[in-house]
């Protein structure tokens, strides 16, 4: 109890000395600093944080999150673009590597290709301008956790989104009132385990693999990348070799618009069709 009780003086007080320098949040940049300390530390345990871990945290604020991870992190790596916080995260522990900068160029996973960075796990009260950049960054991360809060809106956007769904499995794990936060965002967040999909060829799931390869090869033009798709696949879970002739005209018969086919997967009507027409895909 005594400890809470420092641990609420110390982030009161702290809150306190921002509104006396006359630091005015500003929600317009998603400014929106969660004082509820116990708050904090939930989101921090589904982090399942252990003494090897490096953690990538965005948008630090006024650091409330940054120090927590930093007691059970071998290194946070916490990026915050506005140096008017930098009086309140100059005394952050020695294990927290803090850039003030934005985080763009070092989220970004050129090349559509799987790949390991620095960090293994990622936890943060994510600003909503980076919410989508962010995750067509993270089809591709190799990851072990990623533990995000993220407004309401946003969480319904996953599910809907052509791309997102069809690499990641979101768990709302925490609910996050509005009022916990000063200033107060327009609306309420939830706090996300996002998991990436099992191996569609693992799982022998040729939708869900063809979703993924059109996105990954998304240069290319629809049908082109299907039928690139569909030899990889059938070459992988059943060490058929299929010629490109012979999936060309099994295409001709896959009941998906030739409008859609004959242009780059722009939007998300495609993922949605493709889903639909290889639902059941068979070849004799």
């Amino acid at each position: 109890m005594i400890t809470e009780l420092i641990l609420l003086f110390f982030y009161t007080t702290k809150h306190i000395i921002m509104v006396m320098k006359n630091l005015i949040l500003d929600p317009h940049k998603d400014q929106h600093v969660l004082m509820n300390h116990g708050l904090i530390k939930e989101i921090v345990s589904l982090a399942q944080i252990n003494p090897n871990d490096t953690v990538l945290e965005i948008g630090a604020g006024s650091g409330n999150l940054t120090r927590e991870l930093a007691k059970y992190a071998k290194k946070v790596i916490s990026f915050e673009i506005d140096e008017k916080f930098a009086p309140f995260l100059a005394d952050l522990p020695t294990n927290v590597e803090m850039h003030f900068k934005s985080a763009w160029p070092y989220i970004q996973m050129p090349g559509k290709q799987y790949q390991k960075r620095e960090y293994n796990k990622i936890v943060s009260n994510l600003p909503y301008s980076l919410c989508e950049p962010l995750f067509h960054n993270l089809a591709f991360l190799i990851y072990d956790k990623i533990i995000l809060m993220v407004p309401e809106g946003f969480y319904e956007n996953i599910e809907q989104n052509g791309v997102f769904n069809s690499f990641f499995i979101a768990h709302i794990e925490l609910e996050v009132d509005r009022n916990e936060f000063n200033p107060k965002p327009d609306t309420n967040s939830v706090v996300i385990n996002l998991e990436h999909k099992p191996n569609p060829l693992i799982k022998q799931d040729l939708p869900l693999f063809l979703r993924q390869y059109i996105y990954q090869h998304e240069s290319q033009l629809v049908k082109n990348s299907l039928r690139e798709g569909i030899i990889t696949y059938f070459q992988q879970t059943k060490n058929q070799n299929l010629t490109k002739n012979f999936v060309r005209n099994i295409l001709d018969t896959i009941d998906i618009s030739s409008e859609l086919v004959n242009r780059h997967p722009d939007n998300f009507t495609i993922y949605r069709e493709v889903s639909r027409a290889f639902k059941d895909f068979k070849i004799e």
